[in-house]
């Protein structure tokens, strides 16, 4: 196969300014394509590499693509830092320039709509994680009756010291569960209530081991500082039992536009 195809890395206002963008995958020039109210970024990469089985082969080897993700993401970012995007996952490609112009009139209201949704806000994404010793230690801190059993066992006689051991035992597994639902919780409202939209990617029920929320959170430029706040209350809060919080950002609003 010869001649090229058009990789579309995200989604612009029409009025975006790609003259100076970084080069994109295999240090291809990045440019525009227009249609009414928004325009894609593209490069045109050769079709014999980027189409067919052999190109789907290649897909699948990780030291072939990190450098080709490093590049899309580098220019999605660059592009978020001017202004609102609507990211595209790796690997959106079309004919030619005439297809991604047919694709954009297809879908410019949808598009516009997300540009406006994530206008001069960024994309942060903060998870919570805990052992099952920091979980039984928040258990403690945030269930009262946990001491009042404990308490009660030091002072009985013999037999009902056993049986409410035995009660304190069963008692912390479950507050242990209950603390996990509850922080995660509490983390993604207090969050979400700074936040202009919120998606938890994954909560106490995850089947990632130790992950009690996992989530992504599209906050506004202008509150960015109460979000801030907000996340450092809750590590004063929790940290101390072993609740470990890992915030990253700023990134493109990934998580806040449809799948493309």
């Amino acid at each position: 196969m010869t001649g090229s195809v058009q990789y579309v890395y995200c989604i612009v206002p029409a009025s975006f300014a790609a003259s100076d963008a970084p080069h994109g995958i295999d240090r291809t020039p990045v440019r525009r394509v227009a249609r009414g109210m928004v325009a894609a970024l593209v490069s045109s990469l050769d079709a014999s590499e980027y189409s067919g089985d052999a190109a789907a082969e290649r897909m699948g080897d990780p030291e072939w693509l990190a450098p080709r993700a490093v590049a899309h993401d580098a220019l999605v970012t660059w592009a978020s830092d001017r202004g609102p995007v609507v990211p595209f996952p790796m690997w959106i490609m079309f004919r030619d320039d005439a297809s991604v112009s047919s694709m954009l009139a297809d879908r410019e209201e949808e598009f516009s709509e997300t540009l406006d949704h994530v206008r001069e806000a960024r994309e942060f994404c903060v998870r919570v994680s805990a052992d099952r010793s920091a979980l039984a230690a928040a258990a403690e801190l945030m269930d009262s009756a946990l001491a009042d059993i404990e308490q009660q066992a030091k002072v009985a006689p013999p037999g009902e010291a056993y049986l409410l051991r035995r009660k304190l035992m069963e008692a912390r597994k479950l507050a242990a569960r209950d603390a996990a639902a509850r922080i995660a919780d509490q983390t993604h409202q207090a969050l979400s209530g700074s936040s202009r939209s919120a998606v938890a990617r994954a909560t106490a029920v995850s089947r990632e081991p130790g992950v009690l929320l996992d989530g992504a959170y599209l906050v506004a430029d202008d509150k960015y500082e109460p979000f801030r706040e907000v996340l450092t209350e809750l590590i004063a809060a929790f940290q101390p039992a072993g609740i470990r919080f890992d915030f990253t950002g700023p990134w493109p609003p990934y998580h806040f536009v449809r799948d493309s």
